[in-house]
């Protein structure tokens, strides 16, 4: 017979009223009406189908078949004490293992360098980390957590934002030497662009701000990849113009092999990043810690 939630709160307070010694003090303890707890004992006698007190108005006695009820009651106390503990220790020792997915080209630069810190603080926990540039389905395969780039549908996921990332503009002091001059936004109509393109669109909308306001541009040009790495390695070998997060342009700038352009422009519309989780009663302990880990760690490293 399934233990349903009422009986199981009748059993509770029954206990509760046997140790107590009266209906009053155990109304008083679970900041319920006298009344409330008279009619949920009534409730539990007549699901049992016998009585389970004798009461008087000074004292009450347990009957033959409460005792043996009260037995029982004690086991379902002991059992949730049980549970408790299991959780409490388990939310203490963080172990076990740790599903995550992110971006390829994100996840080398921004998460990838953090993790032997991570696994350093909880060494009882293995992170199986999956590269992909595809949506991945959480629930359907069993993900604790995702890092997604970009304004969220609605859905039943729950998202903690870590950031936001910073773009620039930026090519080849080679392709530069062969180039038209660029000045102002609408110069990027006369120059090849390099630009993000999947199956589902293309990033190839461009705004920046100046003093003067915002200026959007639809820029063009031979090559879109759906890699944002291989966007910065076509701007090394000098094929066009980029915009992208400078966090995945490593030391490219300060070696000299790409160059910032209309510095005087500000780009505008970098991308929002998020930890995406289900949505779950209890968040299990490792993925708790990881959430954190990142709301600690990832705004500076998206600063870099």
């Amino acid at each position: 017979m399934a233990l349903e939630n009422e009986y199981m709160r009748g059993l509770l307070l029954f206990s509760h009223i046997v140790r107590l010694g009266s209906l009053s003090a155990a109304a008083t303890l679970l900041s319920m009406s006298r009344s409330s707890v008279s009619k949920q004992l009534s409730a539990l006698e007549r699901r049992v189908g016998s009585r389970l007190l004798n009461r008087t108005t000074r004292t009450i006695m347990v009957t033959d078949v409460g005792r043996q009820v009260l037995y029982e009651a004690h086991k379902v106390e002991r059992a949730l004490q049980t549970i408790e503990h299991i959780s409490d220790n388990h939310q203490t020792e963080i172990a076990g293992d740790l599903k995550v997915s992110c971006s390829s080209a994100h996840g080398r630069v921004h998460l990838v360098p953090l993790m032997s810190k991570f696994l350093a603080r909880y060494p009882k926990l293995t992170v199986n980390l999956q590269l992909e540039d595809r949506f991945v389905d959480m629930v359907a395969e069993n993900l604790d957590v995702a890092i997604r780039i970009g304004f969220l549908p609605d859905s039943s996921l729950i998202a903690r934002e870590l950031g936001s990332f910073s773009l620039l503009l930026c090519a080849s002091k080679e392709y530069l030497n062969n180039a038209p001059a660029m000045k102002v936004p609408k110069d990027l109509l006369n120059h090849r662009c390099l630009f993000y393109r999947n199956s589902t669109g293309s990033m190839n909308t461009w705004t920046f701000g100046s003093a003067a306001g915002e200026e959007s541009v639809t820029v063009s040009g031979p090559l879109a990849i759906n890699d944002p790495s291989a966007l910065v390695t076509a701007a090394i070998e000098h094929a066009g113009v980029l915009l992208i997060d400078k966090g995945l342009l490593g030391d490219t700038i300060d070696q000299g092999k790409l160059v910032p352009l209309m510095t005087g422009y500000k780009p505008i519309g970098g991308f929002p990043i998020y930890a995406i989780f289900p949505e779950k009663e209890f968040m299990p302990a490792k993925t708790r810690v990881f959430i954190d880990f990142l709301l600690e760690e990832m705004p500076a490293k998206l600063s870099h």
